[in-house]
């Protein structure tokens, strides 16, 4: 009864917005696309190993820490043994850690 009073203008306008679009794609569509598309490369990863390099400098460091602080430890005071005992400590876990880390190859 309201679509009476309204204008034809108004009543078209209503039925357009009130009916669902009809989609159509044409028979084919996806494989022409595909074929447009460029052909992929294949993507090869090689892992950065930041943390391999770190740990190795962090090694030579520990040995060169090791080496300087040797005549000290050598002597009577703890303080310096503990310092040398932490050193050796910290160089055996990083040497471990390198050993098993390679042993395990991981895989992406």
């Amino acid at each position: 009864m309201a679509e009476d009073k309204l204008n034809p203008l108004d009543a078209r306008i209503i039925r357009a917005l009130e009916t669902a679009p009809r989609s159509r794609v044409p028979v084919g569509f996806a494989a022409r696309v595909a074929a447009q598309l460029p052909s992929r490369a294949e993507v090869a990863l090689t892992p950065a190993r930041y943390g391999q390099r770190a740990a190795m400098v962090c090694l030579w460091l520990l040995v060169a820490l090791m080496l300087v602080f040797t005549h000290r430890a050598a002597g009577t005071s703890p303080y310096w043994f503990a310092i040398q005992s932490i050193f050796c400590a910290q160089f055996a876990l990083l040497a471990v850690w390198l050993v098993v880390r390679d042993s395990f190859p991981t895989s992406f």
